[in-house]
C-alpha cells in the first residue's frame, strides 16, 4: 500500500509534541500572540520614549536629580529598544500573515504540518525511504533555510527538541537568574511596594525550583510536556522582568502627568513624599547604567525565544489525520515527515528525544548524566531557598515611625527608608543632640534620600547627620535652630549627592546662617539652596567663596534689606528676593551673566535702577509682581526684543499699560497677569 495514499498517524505516546485539542490550540495561539504584541508595543513605546526624552521637562527634573543616562546615550538605548519592537513584531506579522494564507491558526506560513508526523520502525524508515527517493528526485534546499534549519529548527543547536536543549536551557537560566536577582535586590532597596517585591520574588524563586518539579516529579513519562512547563515559568518571568515592574511603576503616576508641561507641575516636586517616591522608584523604570539595559534586552531576548520553543512544541490534535505505524511505543522508532508537493517528496529521518523510546531511556539513566543535572538541580533550588531566606529575613525588619518610606533591603541589619522624617512634635522630643542622635541611630541612615527635620522647637544637629552619605535633599520646616557647628556642617565629603537644601518657616540664631552650611568643602552638586519665611538679615561677606557659583538660591519672605555684593557675586541661575523688606535693587542684579529667572515681587520698589549697563543676555524671567513700578527705563527695551516674560500684576505700570494701549502710544507689550498670591 502507497505510504501516501493514506493520512498518517502519529505514535499515542510522542514526546516531541504537546497534542492540543482545536480551542486549547486556539487559546494558546492567542497566547503567544498577545505576548509578541505586547513585549513588541512596550518596546517600541519605550524606543520612542527615549526619542524624545531628551526634549522634555521631565528630563530636566531628573537629569537634575541624576536619575537615568545622561542624553547623550539616549539615541543608542533608543535604537535598541527599535531593534527588540522589530524581533517580536515579525512573528506577529508572521502568525497573522499565515493564519490568512492557509485559512487556518498557524504559527508562520511556512509551518510544515505538524499532523504528518508519524512513527516508523527502523526497516520500514529505509524500505519507505528508498521506495520514495527511486521514485522521485529530490530537491536541494537552499543554504540559508538548511542554516536555519540547523540553528533555529526544532532538532537544531536551539530547537526545542535539539539534542542541546537541556544545555542551553541551563546556560541561559543561569544568566536570567542571576540577572533577575540583581533586579530583585535593587527593587528591595527602591520599591516600598512589598506586594510588587513579593510577587518578584516568588516569581525567581518558582523559577528556580521549577526545574525540579518539572523534572523530578512532574510529567516523568512525557518530555514534551516537561519542557512545555518549564518554559512557561520562563516566560513568565521574562516578561515579568522586561515590561511588568516598570509597567506597573509608571502607571501609577499616569494621571499626575502634565503633557503639556512635558513633566509633573512643579509643586508635585515641593513634596517631600511624591518627590522622594519618584527619583527611587524612576530608577526601575529608566535604564540607569549600560548593565541596566544589557539585562533589559536579555529579558525580552528570552521572551523571544520561549514563544519560539513554544510554537515548536504545541501542535494541534486530529484523531482523523494521524495513524501509527509500525511497532507502537517503546520501541525503537524513529519520527518522520513528509512533504509531498508537486516537486519533490522528502522524508527526514529524526529520533525521539523523549524519554520513552528504548535509546533515551539509556541516555537519562546514563550516571554521568544524572550527577550532572543533580549538581545544576540542586544549585538553582539552594538559589530560590536563599532569595526567600533573604525577603524574608528583610521583610521581618519593624516599621520605623521616621521611615515615612520604609524599603527592605535583603541582608540589611538596621532598617532602612528613603524618606526620613524626623518629627519633633510626634516624638515629644524638642530636638536636643542627643535626642536627634538617638532618634537617628534607630535605622540605618546611609539609606536615606530625603531627610526632613520638622516641628523642632530648640534644634541642635547632632554629628551624625555626617552618615547621610546618600541624601539628595534636606529640609528644614517650622523649627528653630539654635546650633548647627562646622563638625555637623554639611560637606562633599560626607553629602556628595545632596542637590537641594530647603529652610522653610525657620528661626535662626541672630538671624544668621550656620556654620553647618557654610562650609568651605560644600557639596559639590548643591545648586539649589532655597530659604523661605526665615529671619535671615544678613550673609555673610565671602558667601561666593563657600557656596557654588551659578547656584539657585532663594530668600523668600526674609529678613533682608538691601541685596548683599556677595549674592550677587554668586552668579546665580535664578534669583528669588520675593517679600523681602528691599526698597532699592542695585544695578549689578540685573547684570549677572548666566541668570536666567528674577523673582523680586512683593518687594518695596518704586523704581527699577537706572544705569544698567550690560543687561543679562540668558534672563527670561522676571517677576514684579505687587510692586509700585510704573515705568522701564530705556536699558529694558532689548527684554522685549528677546520676548522676555515679565510679570506684573498688582503694579501701577499694569493701569498706565493699559491706557497708553488705548491711544496707540504703548512702546513695549509685555504680559501682565492677574496678581496670584501663591505665585
Amino acid at each position: 500500500m502507497d505510504i501516501m495514499s493514506r493520512k498518517p498517524k502519529a505514535c499515542a505516546t510522542s514526546s516531541q509534541y504537546v497534542d492540543l485539542r482545536h480551542w486549547t490550540f486556539t487559546l494558546w495561539w492567542l497566547v503567544v500572540l498577545i505576548v509578541h504584541m505586547a513585549t513588541c508595543g512596550y518596546n517600541a513605546s519605550f524606543a520612542l520614549f527615549y526619542h524624545e526624552l531628551k526634549h522634555s521637562y521631565l528630563y530636566l527634573c531628573l537629569d537634575y536629580s541624576g536619575i537615568g543616562m545622561p542624553a547623550k546615550y539616549h539615541q543608542v538605548i533608543s535604537l535598541v529598544n527599535a531593534a527588540m519592537a522589530t524581533v517580536h513584531g515579525v512573528p506577529v506579522l508572521l502568525m497573522v500573515g499565515g493564519t490568512i494564507w492557509h485559512r487556518e491558526l498557524v504559527f508562520s506560513p511556512w509551518s510544515n504540518n505538524k499532523s504528518h508526523t508519524f512513527s516508523l520502525s527502523k526497516i520500514q524508515l529505509t524500505e519507505q525511504t528508498s521506495k520514495l527517493k527511486s521514485t522521485r528526485r529530490p530537491r536541494t534546499k537552499p543554504r540559508l533555510i538548511r542554516f536555519y534549519s540547523k540553528v533555529f529548527g526544532r532538532r537544531g543547536l536551539v530547537g526545542v527538541n535539539g539534542s542541546n536543549f537541556h544545555t542551553i536551557l541551563v546556560a541561559r537560566g543561569l544568566v536570567e537568574t542571576m540577572l533577575q536577582t540583581i533586579q530583585a535586590y535593587r527593587m528591595s532597596c527602591l520599591l516600598p511596594r512589598m506586594l510588587l517585591n513579593r510577587f518578584y520574588v516568588a516569581l525567581i524563586v518558582l523559577n528556580c525550583w521549577s526545574s525540579v518539579l518539572v523534572y523530578s516529579l512532574l510529567f516523568r513519562q512525557n518530555e514534551a510536556y516537561k519542557r512545555f512547563t518549564y518554559l512557561i515559568c520562563d516566560c513568565i518571568l521574562n516578561l515579568v522582568s522586561c515590561m511588568g515592574v516598570p509597567l506597573i511603576v509608571v502607571l501609577s503616576y499616569v494621571n499626575e502627568y502634565d503633557s503639556e508641561l512635558t513633566g509633573f507641575p512643579l509643586e508635585d516636586w515641593y513634596d517631600d513624599e511624591w518627590s522622594a517616591r519618584v527619583l527611587n522608584e524612576f530608577q526601575m523604570v529608566l535604564v540607569v547604567s549600560w548593565r541596566d539595559l544589557a539585562s533589559r534586552t536579555i529579558f525580552s531576548i528570552g521572551v523571544f525565544f520561549t514563544t519560539c520553543n513554544l510554537k515548536d512544541l504545541l501542535r494541534k490534535a486530529s484523531g482523523t489525520n494521524r495513524r501509527r505505524i509500525g511497532p507502537s511505543a517503546g520501541c525503537d522508532v524513529s519520527e518522520v515527515e513528509v512533504f509531498n508537493n508537486e516537486d519533490y517528496i522528502n522524508v527526514i529521518s529524526k529520533p525521539f528525544s523523549g524519554v520513552l523510546c528504548t535509546h533515551e531511556r539509556q541516555n537519562v539513566r546514563d550516571s554521568r548524566t544524572h550527577r550532572v543535572l543533580n549538581v545544576i538541580y540542586a544549585i538553582f533550588t539552594l538559589w530560590g531557598t536563599a532569595i526567600t531566606a533573604l525577603h524574608v529575613q528583610a521583610s521581618m525588619q519593624p516599621q520605623q515611625r521616621q521611615c515615612v518610606l520604609q524599603v527592605r533591603p535583603w541582608a540589611a541589619s538596621s532598617p532602612a527608608c528613603y524618606l526620613a522624617v524626623l518629627d519633633c512634635h510626634l516624638l515629644a522630643i524638642s530636638g536636643k543632640k542627643y535626642e536627634v542622635s538617638a532618634k537617628w541611630n534607630e535605622f540605618d541612615r546611609s539609606t536615606v534620600v530625603t531627610l526632613v527635620i520638622r516641628h523642632c522647637s530648640a534644634l541642635e544637629i547632632p554629628d551624625s547627620i555626617c552618615d547621610f552619605h546618600i541624601t539628595t535633599g534636606i529640609k528644614v520646616y517650622n523649627s528653630t535652630i539654635n546650633e548647627w557647628g562646622i563638625s555637623a556642617a554639611l560637606t562633599n565629603t560626607n553629602h556628595p549627592e545632596l542637590i537641594w537644601f530647603y529652610l522653610v518657616r525657620v528661626n535662626l540664631v541672630n538671624g544668621v546662617l550656620p556654620e553647618g552650611v557654610l562650609s568651605t568643602d560644600f557639596p559639590g552638586k548643591l545648586y539649589d539652596l532655597e530659604f523661605t519665611y526665615t529671619n535671615i538679615r544678613e550673609l555673610p561677606d565671602d558667601l561666593d567663596l563657600r557656596w557654588l557659583i551659578g547656584t539657585t538660591v532663594y530668600f523668600e519672605y526674609s529678613e533682608l534689606t538691601s541685596v548683599p555684593p556677595s549674592l550677587i557675586r554668586l552668579e546665580p541661575y535664578s534669583i528669588s528676593l520675593t517679600g523681602s523688606p528691599i526698597a532699592e535693587l542695585p544695578p549689578e542684579i540685573f547684570e549677572v551673566a548666566g541668570m536666567v529667572y528674577m523673582y523680586i515681587g512683593g518687594l518695596r520698589i518704586q523704581n527699577l535702577p537706572h544705569n544698567v549697563l550690560n543687561l543679562s543676555p540668558q534672563l527670561g524671567f522676571i517677576d514684579l509682581v505687587d510692586t509700585n513700578i510704573s515705568f522701564f527705563w530705556s536699558w529694558a527695551d532689548p527684554l522685549v526684543d528677546r520676548s522676555v516674560l515679565i510679570i506684573m500684576g498688582g503694579s501701577p505700570y499694569c493701569a498706565e499699560f493699559e491706557r497708553i494701549k488705548r491711544m496707540k502710544l504703548g512702546i513695549l507689550a509685555q504680559r501682565c497677569h492677574p496678581c496670584s498670591r501663591q505665585f
